[in-house]
């Protein structure tokens, strides 16, 4: 049996791409299951509202590198995680 590996059939820089827009993605994670996430540490800190400012301005930043280095003409990232984190902000 053929275990086909993870990003088989991509380049170094597609694959550096994914990298780069997994770790976005996580930085806008307000919760996650196994980790405590920077958002989470921001709102136990100090509230809700602070967290979800500072999510704001992360997913601005994060929406230019999306653009820039992630969802290019060789790299279709349309069905990626982050394109929620992304509408929920109204990007």
């Amino acid at each position: 049996m053929y275990n086909e590996k993870k990003c088989e059939g991509f380049t170094d820089k597609q694959i550096a791409q994914q990298i780069l827009i997994d770790a976005l993605n996580l930085a806008l994670t307000e919760d996650h299951p196994r980790i405590e996430t920077d958002l989470e540490i921001i709102e136990n800190d100090y509230n809700k509202n602070k967290m979800k400012r500072v999510k704001k301005h992360l997913a601005k930043m994060a929406h230019e590198i999306f653009i820039k280095y992630g969802h290019t003409n060789n790299l279709d990232m349309s069905g990626s995680q982050i394109i929620e984190h992304f509408n929920e902000i109204g990007l």
